[in-house]
């Protein structure tokens, strides 16, 4: 009795690569072929350094398992959330954090909403501000500080991804990290969530 086609590695190995090299042709090169095109319509504006060391945090804590950053174009949810997510907005973001469970609301528009203060607040006692929220505290955050010694290395990175960081703001983005506590930074990049296509809903 000959072998089914299943046991055969060769078949496997190549099946794989056959699945794999689609995947590639369909989902990738053609979003690599039109980045060019999605950017010229994009608002989304690269982050700072501190608010990249914000981001850093807020992936550190595990803030976006519990926070999504996608608003579906769903009446009920720009009701709730405000302007709906565009392929155009996250052309920045590596990697994304779209997130897909809902604990706590969805953060894409959140710049327009909270002072500073308030989110001060907020992550040293969530009760202070929403008493039913059963977000953890993150009073730890405000007595950490930064020292920024990776940063410029992070945005060189993700200028060989696209993002248009040049040379000098590089070069100071360690000084504009250096000595900031985590919580400071978070809330830079909490604040920084929605202000690019915020001027879309200018007047």
């Amino acid at each position: 009795m000959t072998k089914d086609f299943t046991h055969s590695v060769l078949i496997l190995i190549l099946s794989t690569l056959a699945v794999a090299s689609f995947s590639l042709l369909v989902w990738v090169v053609p979003n690599v072929l039109r980045t060019a095109d999605i950017a010229k319509g994009s608002l989304a504006v690269p982050l700072t350094p501190i608010e990249l060391a914000g981001r850093d945090i807020y992936i550190s804590e595990g803030c976006h398992v519990c926070h999504t950053q996608m608003v579906r174009p769903l009446e009920p949810e720009i009701k709730r959330n405000g302007r709906p997510n565009q392929e155009s907005d996250d052309i920045y973001e590596f990697p994304n954090l779209w997130g897909s469970k809902r604990t706590g609301p969805d953060l894409t528009n959140l710049a327009r909403k909270y002072s500073d203060q308030w989110h001060v607040l907020h992550l040293i006692n969530p009760r202070q501000v929403v008493p039913t929220s059963i977000m953890p505290s993150y009073p730890w955050l405000f007595e950490q500080s930064l020292s920024g010694n990776t940063i410029a290395d992070k945005m060189a990175t993700l200028r060989a991804l696209g993002v248009p960081y040049t040379d000098q703001e590089i070069a100071e983005a360690r000084l504009q990290v250096k000595g900031k506590t985590k919580g400071e930074a978070l809330i830079r990049y909490l604040q920084s969530l929605g202000r690019d296509t915020a001027q879309e809903l200018s007047p």
